[in-house]
């Protein structure tokens, strides 16, 4: 597991479902969505995420680093999962709530979840430009999460989409928001209840990833463009606030859609949407099995 190198002021000092390096060079800080045991959206990953971008927001984009503070100017998603971004939400978890009858429960991992993911979506309401890095299979929560980000970068063999309306539900966490964004709702709407999933080129060519680049030069990609991003940043920082007024992402719709509509659909599927989440859950497991050996290969402190 992670031990920060830098004190995380007012937050927790150990974060287990995520790693992170800071480049303090480019003022780039890397976020691996690294969930052990299974590469999908945890409660447990959920809440470091949140302590992590809590002290980013708290130190006014700013992390204290070996007792000196270093600006954060990019924040970066990625996965150390080879062929893996994240396989999306926590299915045992939505399955334990439907048996144990725990509305409670899921609602609080939907606000959560929420939390989590609005600060990219508004950039932390700080001049920090927020990019995904897609290396491998983004689906469901998965995919929202990449799609939180300003600028998203895949690689060839990532494939993405939303498979809830497979078992008789839809991605809440913000997709219809930000691929709106993207595409328009129309689209958005077309490609959320098509159930398929997605190449990264197919993607590309709809407009929804930015920057399509072959199997591993991701991180080169990520480099090259926040070099070219940095030659004109005040002007790109200006137009990003443009962005930001244009999309207006409200955080109180966000949370009434995730916590009400999301939450009550959850509960109102029936024995046979939830016989197909079982089989969901089964074809996870392969996936499962090579990221865990993946996660045993990561060097951590």
């Amino acid at each position: 597991m992670n031990t920060l190198n830098f004190s995380l002021k007012n937050t927790i000092n150990k974060l287990e479902h995520i790693n992170y390096e800071f480049d303090a060079d480019d003022g780039i800080i890397w976020v691996y969505l690294d969930a052990f045991p299974k590469p999908c959206v945890t409660p447990q990953l959920v809440d470091d995420i949140r302590s992590l971008h809590r002290c980013i927001e708290i130190n006014n984009g700013q992390l204290p680093i070996d007792g000196e503070l270093q600006t954060v100017k990019y924040h970066v998603l990625d996965s150390h999962a080879d062929g893996i971004f994240s396989l999306g939400g926590d299915l045992n978890h939505f399955l334990n709530c439907i048996e144990n009858q725990d509305k409670i429960a899921l609602e609080k991992y939907a606000a959560n979840c929420i939390k989590a993911i609005y600060p990219i979506m508004t950039n932390f309401d700080l001049p920090i430009v927020t990019i995904s890095l897609v290396r491998g299979n983004a689906l469901g929560g998965g995919f929202e999460i990449a799609l939180s980000g300003d600028v998203i970068i895949a690689e060839r063999s990532a494939m993405m989409g939303f498979p809830e309306i497979l078992f008789n539900c839809f991605p809440g966490m913000g997709a219809f928001q930000t691929l709106s964004s993207r595409v328009g709702l129309n689209k958005a709407h077309k490609l959320i209840s098509s159930g398929n999933l997605y190449s990264a080129e197919e993607l590309y060519d709809m407009g929804i990833v930015d920057i399509l680049v072959d199997d591993h030069q991701g991180e080169e990609a990520v480099y090259s463009y926040v070099q070219n991003h940095n030659k004109n940043w005040n002007g790109n920082m200006a137009m990003q606030k443009i962005v930001q007024g244009i999309n207006n992402y409200d955080q109180q719709e966000l949370m009434d859609i995730c916590c009400n509509s999301w939450v009550d659909t959850v509960f109102d599927i029936s024995e046979k949407d939830i016989r197909t989440i079982n089989r969901l859950l089964r074809s996870q497991k392969r996936y499962e099995t090579e990221y865990q050996h993946e996660y045993s290969k990561v060097s951590v402190s």
